[in-house]
């Protein structure tokens, strides 16, 4: 790997000292190559499948980062316009070396095949690989085009989709975006088109207060030509907001703006950043929910963190320079690669060699690359403990996150008492808990909650072991008016009934997946309008949700006007209206209709992960 230091020493030459435009072009040039070598590097590693071979070319792409960053700081109006463009290919390329690396080592095992003629094949988990894209010419887009040609497409367009574009709801217009989306991937060498296709896509979005469609249009035109993403999003995600009228809305757009922070520091655009932070702290406190004021508070002073230690980078640059070895120097690079980039390959190089301290001893230990499982726990639980006595939310989550992975890797070589614990540790860092959510597993004791069948804790994970007709089990826990689920359900065996049951007030309703009724498979709802599943509007006839074998990750979303759940990303129920023409009868009758609650018929299932986040109102435990 070419030297990091060398890098580094370049770097800050040619920030601190006059230099000719010559010397720029070349550094430009420099740079350049060794992002080229980190595409090759990446193309490499997929053919290799090397997990290995994704982290020596993030370093390198890291290294080209950096001299891009340079060249903006000090290059003429051109160069520095050149190096902004590679810097958004540098990003493209970062998020595929991170999927890939992600797709090597969590990919699912595949599901075996159903015994149900009526049920749909299931889709082939991904492979034990890297994804199939290669990392090709990142550099090159289109020019928007001109006023002229964008007219003439709008004509074969707006006629294409008269029909379309002459509807007005809400509903309408998002149709319209993802239809017009849709078009554009049919769109073969037509510049006009494709671009009229993508902004008017954007535009039925913004209109329809639908801010990830929004976002999603902003995202394709600009792999196709050459735009500000970061802007064109922001002043999306800036209109969505202004119409944004419920708390649900609000959420979600402070949801996207999240996204888009991201995106922008990992980019290290840390002034729009930090507007983007302040403008979801403004929707939040519309929304007057206190939780999400909250939230987007602490998600502002992270991004005010993080833009201070971008500062505190640039001037460790100029000092490793000088003396590479100067510990508070190192110390500053390695918490802004390991807490602000979340690379922590790299970031612990620099940490081991910053001052006398906690960051300097575990990243030692991390160096030294322990493989039995006592010793990454100890290690793990060394960066827990670190993060628990640490105020910055800045530097406590990544912690935590880190914390998290190096359980997983011991996990498999883990038994007894010590994997106990760290499946217990495991679920303690789970994020969504972190963030104030409720772990219902937790919370349930199968011997007091059971009303039917054999449910036991499995590590982690509530199983129910012998199941029989109306099984059934409920969650000591009344949740708050508004709310959200999110459940990783794994079926074992069998192939009817997974309940998962919801409740808001005194209403409580059973969305069933997975049954059959009259020879055909359904998944429905117990019940509405006072009628079984079998008979009410909400149903779907999709295909089976859970197949033997396959994890799958739903969520539920309960709100004031409604309810739906996705499984997989995929919509399975939405309900708006009513709450009290939601009920339960029969079998799957629960004595108290405050709680939450699972069912099962004829089979074992295992559900997982089930956490409950807070919207609005407050929860109650009862016990």
């Amino acid at each position: 790997m070419t030297s990091l230091r060398a890098c580094l020493l370049l770097l800050c030459v040619a920030a601190t000292q006059d230099i000719s435009p010559a010397d720029v072009d070349a550094m430009l040039k420099r740079a350049d190559g060794m992002f080229e070598e980190a595409k090759k590097g990446y193309d490499d590693a997929r053919a290799a499948n090397s997990v290995q071979g994704f982290v020596e070319a993030g370093f390198k792409l890291e290294e080209a980062r950096f001299k891009y960053l340079v060249v903006q700081e000090i290059g003429s109006a051109d160069n520095k316009k050149a190096a902004g463009d590679r810097l958004r290919a540098v990003q493209q390329l970062g998020k595929l070396i991170r999927e890939s690396r992600l797709a090597i080592s969590g990919a699912p095992a595949a599901p075996p095949p159903s015994d149900k003629p009526d049920a749909p094949a299931a889709k082939p988990a991904v492979p034990a690989t890297a994804p199939a894209k290669a990392a090709a010419d990142l550099l090159v887009r289109l020019p928007v085009p001109d006023a002229a040609v964008q007219r003439e497409a709008e004509k074969s367009i707006k006629d294409l989709f008269k029909a379309e574009y002459a509807k007005k709801t809400a509903a309408d217009r998002q149709a319209l975006a993802i239809a017009l989306l849709e078009q554009a991937g049919k769109v073969g060498d037509d510049p006009g088109g494709l671009w009229v296709l993508y902004r008017d896509a954007q535009d039925a979005a913004v209109q329809a207060g639908d801010a990830k469609t929004a976002v999603l249009a902003v995202d394709a035109a600009a792999q196709r030509f050459d735009i500000d993403p970061f802007a064109m999003k922001s002043a999306a995600l800036a209109a969505v907001g202004k119409t944004a009228k419920t708390g649900d809305e609000i959420s979600q757009v402070i949801d996207a703006m999240n996204r888009l922070i991201d995106e922008l520091i990992a980019s290290d655009v840390y002034d729009a950043a930090d507007k983007t932070a302040a403008a979801a702290v403004g929707l939040a406190k519309r929304a007057a929910q206190p939780l999400l004021v909250q939230k987007a508070a602490v998600r502002a002073k992270e991004v005010s963190e993080a833009k201070a230690k971008f500062q505190s980078m640039k001037g460790s640059l100029e000092t490793l320079a000088k003396s590479p070895d100067d510990p508070r120097a190192n110390g500053e690079m390695g918490q802004f690669l390991c807490f602000v980039k979340s690379n922590w390959d790299m970031g612990l190089r620099f940490l081991a060699k910053g001052p006398d301290g906690p960051f300097k001893t575990l990243s030692g230990k991390e160096m030294a690359a322990p493989t039995g499982a006592a010793e990454l726990v100890a290690i793990a639980d060394d960066w827990c403990a670190l993060a628990e006595k640490d105020k910055s939310p800045l530097k406590r989550t990544p912690m935590l996150a880190h914390a998290s992975t190096i359980y997983e890797q011991a996990l498999p070589d883990a038994s007894g008492v010590l994997k106990a614990k760290i499946e217990k540790r495991l679920g303690e860092l789970d994020p969504a808990l972190l963030a104030g959510g409720v772990d219902l597993i937790a919370l349930i004791d199968p011997k007091k909650d059971a009303r039917q069948g054999t449910w036991q804790k499995d590590g982690r994970a509530l199983v129910n072991a012998a199941a029989n007709e109306y099984d059934r089990i409920q969650i000591p826990y009344v949740p708050p008016d508004e709310y959200d689920v999110q459940a990783t359900i794994v079926r074992r065996s069998g192939d009817q009934s997974i309940v998962l049951g919801l409740a808001r007030g005194n209403n409580q309703w059973g969305p069933n997946f997975d049954f059959y009724h009259g020879g055909m498979l359904k998944s429905g709802v117990e019940r509405m309008d006072g009628k079984q599943p079998e008979f009410n509007s909400l149903v779907y006839t999709g295909g089976r949700v859970f197949h033997v074998g396959k994890r799958v990750q739903m969520e539920a979303q309960v709100r004031k006007g409604g309810w739906k759940i996705t499984a997989d990303g995929k919509t399975i129920f939405s309900y708006m209206g009513d709450y009290k023409n939601l009920d339960m009868s029969g079998g799957w009758t629960m004595p108290d209709t405050k709680l939450l609650w699972l069912g099962l018929w004829k089979g074992e299932v295992a559900f997982e992960r089930l956490v409950l986040i807070p919207v609005s109102g407050q929860g109650k435990r009862l016990r």
